[in-house]
């Protein structure tokens, strides 16, 4: 994903593309969900980049010029600091409602490298500046330091292999049993719920009607489930929710070709529930297995309901 300023180095950074890659790294690192960006297009970002929810800000930071000595490196953090600490003490107003309740512990200049001491000791005059002017939404411990990318290298690995996953969403969800209103998906009537039925009794293992009821539930509890997870994809990932969108599309295109004459509609139907698991796991890499189940199920629900999935009658 990073292709940018290369120099003798080996730093291979401009000010965009750092921005946009510590920040997803911050999420590896303390959980998608923890950290809070503060978007800079309207009037400035108040001295931070983003902040997390146990009170760490962030300042993500890259000099332009890829081959800065120590000693410019050095002069470029200490007024990039000096710059921002100040805005962080002037703008008390505004930032005591973007905190709100958290209080803040470290604030924290994430740079691709540092290489001087003496940057040490520059935060830790601006934090003894910040803690004197006595700001409510700061620690009395409050503390200014420096972070490189090498400080973070075991989630920066992780990124490379995949996308963040909100916490939420990386453990198991909780597959519905009823409906909102508290009825029993199992007695659940629609037009289209009778189409799925119609298909599904087309399997020996389901012509049991108690056997077909209990089945049809566990689809309709599943497709709530898994509704819930792609929707929480959208709102904190939606580059995630985009690419499970793809994949089951790219599935559901497919599904013409999926049975044949002869071909035993329960091996049909969980060959195709097994294959959009399977996509949905090597997409968003690290999610649980229970949640690519529920996608996959929300899919073949979907299917068995519209048409796109279908079975040869029961023999």
């Amino acid at each position: 994903m990073i292709c940018c300023v290369t120099g003798a180095s080996g730093w291979v950074w401009d000010p965009d593309t750092w921005q946009e890659w510590a920040i997803r790294l911050l999420r590896q690192q303390h959980g998608a969900d923890n950290v809070i960006k503060v978007p800079d297009q309207d009037r400035g970002d108040l001295g931070i980049e983003c902040f997390t929810r146990s009170g760490i800000v962030y300042q993500c930071y890259c000099p332009e010029n890829p081959d800065l000595s120590p000693r410019a490196l050095y002069d470029n953090h200490r007024d990039k600091i000096t710059k921002d600490i100040n805005k962080f003490i002037k703008y008390e107003t505004e930032l005591i409602r973007l905190f709100d309740s958290v209080k803040i512990r470290s604030w924290i200049l994430f740079t691709p490298r540092h290489q001087s001491h003496k940057t040490v000791q520059h935060c830790s005059e601006k934090a003894t500046l910040v803690r004197q002017a006595q700001l409510s939404y700061v620690t009395d411990d409050f503390m200014v330091d420096v972070h490189e990318l090498a400080d973070y290298k075991e989630s920066a690995e992780i990124l490379s292999r995949g996308p963040v996953l909100p916490a939420p969403v990386g453990i198991p969800a909780t597959v519905p049993t009823s409906t909102a209103d508290g009825i029993d998906f199992g007695q659940v009537q629609s037009p289209l719920i009778s189409v799925m039925d119609e298909k599904l009794s087309r399997i020996p293992q389901l012509a049991n009607p108690a056997k077909r009821t209990t089945y049809r539930a566990h689809l309709l509890g599943s497709q709530l489930a898994g509704e819930g997870l792609l929707d929480r994809y959208l709102e904190s990932i939606p580059e995630v929710h985009q690419q499970i969108v793809d994949c089951v599309a790219s599935v559901e295109r497919g599904l013409l070709l999926a049975s044949g004459p002869g071909d035993l509609p329960h091996k049909v139907l969980g060959g195709v529930i097994e294959e959009v698991r399977l996509r949905v796991e090597q997409v968003v890499p690290g999610i649980a297995r229970s949640n690519a189940e529920s996608i996959a199920l929300m899919a073949v629900t979907d299917w068995l309901q519209q048409c796109p999935l279908d079975f040869e009658e029961a023999g």
